[in-house]
């Protein structure tokens, strides 16, 4: 007997997990490095290479770099003489202790790199000072990117709240779905955190604190304890779901420990550092070996993250017949399994990068804490496009300190300017790369410095001012190509001798393409939904025999056998609805695709009759796949959310996402029998369809309708 697979979905963004490959700390000492090139022991005196630390942060008054760092000069490039200039708005007149510590008047390695910052569970050495853990002590120093009275400069205290901070959105959907939690708000981080600026807006989902993710036995918190690695007011679970979540999720966050092979760096530097394909310095910092894998390719910040840096996590890699990726860099096109290839989002395969999209506040946080994905989207497809009623909301540059120029100066385009008339995101802010001129939105790369004229939709166009759909379904319902069917994220428990400590095996990530399944989605309108494997639990040990359940206090209670999880309102916490806005959009789907299709409408693949009764209490489905009536484990079919009479089959961590219910499937289908004769928007049917309905049922339509068809069999 095989390990059983325990399958279970994070979510949309989860990826795989990519980090550092870890090196022994101080490998390449100054004192080693000197001998290496000079062959002399010792460091002589006329040898030694010493700078002065002038440089200013800006502001009003200037604060000089000295203060901050406590070194007027430094003699670090006696050794690392070479090294990059980690950017212009770093440059070597700051010194190097400012971010990294240490002492800068030191010549002997050790004494020199003991008071580095850097976080010793990072496995990374000394060299990276920007883990989350103690970025405030580097990166997010008063005056640099912390301690402003604006607080849109304060990133490291806005990052430490984002969701790719905390993880609140993994941690209380897992916990959620399988009743570790009743609500479907988040209660815990990976590590507790407070929103202490008073505004929290509860209208957007926000949450004014987040207590550390519990430990799943005294046995595990204790080994934390003792290892100097837990929160000590970390509390204890009694869920599984925890013990996942430390034991194999964490992998995906942005201080994440590194799994073997793979690279980027940790928390700051994760998004702001790139690295070759094989780990390997490339600059000229006579100290880093070129041999060992680990080290970014140059001692370089890129301030606006090309997509390579977020398909490296945000990202999966399907089978070989089906290459896809959630998010696919440009010039790939993934492979839609049975349907040739499939279309490619169309702003990727127009030069976009992902930043030129997704505004700063969406990816680094907004100083708020979210539960979900979809409460710190600030961007929709409205946003630059319109809706077909209003035009994107503009506001002019007044200040010349104001954000939307201060964000561009980094941009390939150049910066914006006052006067310019930028686009407005649903929460007010100004996008900094979206503007008007001449009467024209114009979306301008923030990496590559293109313009992209951006087509606002026309008002008297019919299928953006379709009544019935207005206001009802998302834009991605009808424009998504396809959504991702995540196969990954999934992982075998183990007994933990086995395992080395952690019971949960390593993740494989693999992901299929699927046509849509619509769902109504946490705003009430309908979108897609993220495709879901079927998940069961089977916990066997090394030797293929079942593992007893861990009881409260740790003791045995019972054995596992197929476990079923449902969350704490009855429904599926294995079988879920998740509504996605999948990178995949294009050319809208057909009518029939929708309102003939019950796959479409989450009841599965099948045959679907449709009875007379008008609310479809006589309407039939046959599965198309009759394994599961067979064995009598279920009537309905295997990939169903909800049945066609619309009771409900999945859960949801979403609030207010659910399924379709039976009005809404009802009203659908009775307009599928509609579509073979009215299948265009402008159908004037469609713009009164009570009273469409009504005349339906008389004797005028049928023959009407059977005049038709006459017509087309004399077609033929």
């Amino acid at each position: 007997m095989n390990k059983t697979i325990f399958l279970f979905l994070i979510g949309l963004w989860a990826g795989g997990a990519v980090a550092h490959a870890a090196e022994p700390d101080g490998t390449h000492r100054q004192q080693r490095s000197y001998e290496m090139q000079t062959g002399q022991a010792g460091l002589p005196a006329h040898e030694v290479k010493e700078m002065e630390v002038t440089g200013n942060l800006p502001g009003t008054p200037p604060v000089p770099v000295s203060r901050l760092s406590g070194q007027e000069r430094e003699k670090c490039l006696t050794c690392h003489d070479g090294i990059e200039e980690v950017s212009a708005s770093h440059p070597k007149s700051f010194g190097c202790t400012v971010c990294h510590g240490g002492d800068g008047q030191a010549l002997e390695a050790e004494a020199a790199h003991a008071p580095m910052i850097y976080d010793p569970d990072a496995g990374t050495g000394r060299r990276n000072p920007s883990s989350l853990k103690v970025a405030a002590k580097s990166c997010g120093q008063a005056n640099c990117h912390g301690g402003h009275a604006d607080a849109s400069r304060n990133a490291v205290s806005r990052v430490n709240k984002s969701l790719m901070g905390t993880l609140a959105g993994m941690i209380s959907g897992l916990r959620y779905d399988w009743a570790a939690q009743s609500e479907t708000r988040a209660r815990y981080g990976l590590r507790a955190v407070t929103d202490d600026d008073g505004q929290t807006p509860a209208e957007w989902g926000a949450v004014p604190r987040l207590e550390a993710l519990p430990f799943f036995t005294p046995r595990d918190l204790k080994a934390a304890w003792q290892s100097g690695k837990s929160d000590p007011r970390a509390r204890v679970s009694h869920s599984a779901a925890d013990s996942l979540l430390r034991g194999r999720c964490a992998q995906c966050h942005i201080d994440s420990p590194p799994p073997a092979g793979q690279f980027r760096s940790q928390g700051c530097a994760a998004c702001h550092f790139t690295y070759a394909e094989n780990g390997r310095y490339q600059g000229g910092d006579p100290t880093l070996s070129k041999d060992e894998a680990g080290h970014p390719a140059f001692h370089k910040i890129t301030a606006v993250a090309p997509s390579r840096l977020c398909t490296t996590c945000h990202r999966g890699q399907a089978p070989e017949s089906a290459k896809a990726s959630l998010l696919p860099v440009k010039g790939e096109v993934p492979a839609f399994p049975g349907k040739g290839r499939a279309v490619q989002d169309v702003h990727l395969a127009r030069g976009f990068d992902c930043v030129d999209c997704h505004t700063q506040e969406e990816i680094m946080g907004d100083g708020n804490i979210y539960s979900r994905q979809h409460e710190a989207v600030e961007v929709t497809c409205e946003t630059c496009h319109g809706d077909g009623k209003n035009s994107p909301a503009l506001e002019p540059i007044t200040d010349p300190e104001d954000r939307a120029i201060r964000l561009s100066r980094h941009y390939a385009g150049g910066p914006n300017a006052v006067g310019d008339k930028m686009v407005l995101t649903q929460r007010n802010r100004k996008m900094t790369n979206v503007k008007s001129q001449k009467g024209k939105i114009v979306t301008f790369g923030k990496l590559s410095g293109k313009a992209f004229p951006t087509p606002v939709i026309k008002k008297g166009f019919a299928a953006h001012r379709f009544g019935p759909h207005r206001g009802k379904l998302s834009c991605a319902a009808c424009h998504a190509q396809w959504a991702p069917k995540c196969e990954g994220c999934h992982t075998a428990f183990v007994d933990t001798a086995s395992a080395g400590g952690n019971p949960w095996s390593p993740d494989r990530f693999q992901m299929e393409l699927e046509e849509p399944v619509l769902m109504v989605g946490p705003d009430g309108q309908a979108t897609p939904m993220l495709p879901q494997p079927r998940r069961t639990l089977t916990v066997m040990d090394g030797a293929d025999k079942p593992v007893a359940a861990i009881g409260r206090e740790g003791d045995a209670l019972g054995r596992y056998r197929d476990w079923e999880f449902t969350n704490p309102h009855g429904y599926s916490g294995s079988n879920l609805a998740t509504a996605v806005s999948p990178h995949s959009t294009g050319k809208a789907r057909t009518c029939s695709s929708c309102h003939l299709n019950p796959r479409a409408l989450g009841v599965g693949a099948g045959e679907l009759v449709i009875g007379d009764h008008p609310k479809g209490r006589e309407d039939r489905f046959e599965p198309l796949v009759q394994t599961d009536r067979v064995k009598k484990k279920s009537d309905y079919s295997s990939e169903a959310v909800v049945t066609l009479r619309g009771e409900r089959l999945a859960g949801s961590h979403q609030e207010g996402a659910r399924p379709f219910n039976q009005k809404q499937i009802s009203r659908i289908l009775k307009v599928g029998n509609c579509i073979p004769c009215h299948d265009r928007y402008n159908d004037k049917i469609y713009w009164n369809l009570g009273k469409s309905y009504a005349f339906e049922k008389k004797i005028e339509h049928r023959k009407l309708r059977d005049k038709i068809l006459k017509g087309q069999r004399t077609d033929e």
